[in-house]
């Protein structure tokens, strides 16, 4: 992990998901690059009278070089922010662009090429559900893997993370990948079926497989694989979360929506799961 793009939307989490990018940079020995993106703002006027379009052709010119400066010195006072809690000087740059956010963060990244993206798990719109719309489009659509990172002080150092299997992938490719990406953490991966749908045989098939392809990672202690069963997934995987110590999720992207589906259901609860744990999402 050597490059991390933290996209940044200066609302009040931002400063603590910094700080969370900064220790993972650390640990990593990586480069931090923030990004954000300033929506363009569009005036509309009648076309039968020029002298209006103008002005607010003006106008918005001049409501886009406002946003930009402004933009660049929310950027600095973050950077001196995070750079004061350094200890082993992370280069920081930044990167502002102008357009629509999921698409600009596609280009850049397509050129920059990063080891991960950073997110906040709750966007300015401070959104009642675990994920926001910004962060389920970068789940989506991002070819490179994103971690939705909660406003909480988190240990970026991640001892125990739970690895959500899809039956129908290519489960230990992506566990593979898990073990690379965070391998200076050199964490234990739980393994975890959510049998559902009559598909117990299958998970358990599956979890069969994986014991066998991780054979050396068991009997060291960083590899364990089970399947929950439970009808009510949402206490069965808060229950196990704290029973290991979890700290980090590890899932596919296409399973976004099954878990904003998941974690929403029941608003009432504080889960764990719901707000205090960074979340990856990884693919093939």
């Amino acid at each position: 992990m050597k490059k991390i793009v933290l996209a940044i939307d200066f609302s009040e989490q931002s400063e603590k998901i910094a700080l969370f990018a900064l220790q993972l940079a650390e640990i990593n020995k990586a480069e931090i690059m923030l990004f954000h993106t300033i929506i363009k703002q569009y005036y509309f006027s009648s076309p039968s009278i020029p002298e209006a379009f103008e002005f607010n052709t003006l106008t918005e010119t001049n409501n886009n070089d406002d946003a930009l400066e402004a933009a660049k010195s929310k950027m600095d006072n973050i950077i001196k922010t995070i750079s004061s809690h350094s200890v082993s000087k992370v280069k920081i740059a930044y990167k502002i662009t102008e357009g629509i956010f999921e698409d600009e963060l596609e280009t850049f990244c397509d050129d920059y090429f990063p080891s991960v993206i950073i997110v906040g798990s709750r966007g300015i719109d401070q959104s009642n559900f675990l994920f926001g719309s910004r962060a389920i489009g970068i789940f989506n659509k991002s070819k490179f893997p994103v971690i939705a990172a909660p406003a909480v002080e988190v240990n970026a150092c991640i001892n125990n993370v739970m690895f959500i299997a899809d039956l129908e992938s290519s489960n230990s490719v992506l566990i593979r990948k898990t073990f690379n990406k965070l391998e200076n953490c050199d964490p234990k991966i739980f393994c975890v079926h959510l049998a559902e749908d009559n598909n117990y045989l299958k998970a358990y098939s599956s979890k069969e497989y994986l014991n066998s392809e991780y054979a050396k990672e068991i009997a060291e202690n960083k590899f364990q694989c089970d399947v929950l069963e439970s009808e009510d997934k949402q206490e069965e995987i808060d229950s196990y979360i704290k029973k290991n110590n979890i700290g980090l999720i590890v899932f596919m992207p296409h399973k976004a929506n099954f878990f904003q589906r998941l974690i929403g259901k029941n608003k009432s609860k504080n889960y764990l799961f719901e707000t205090r744990l960074p979340i990856l999402a990884i693919r093939m």
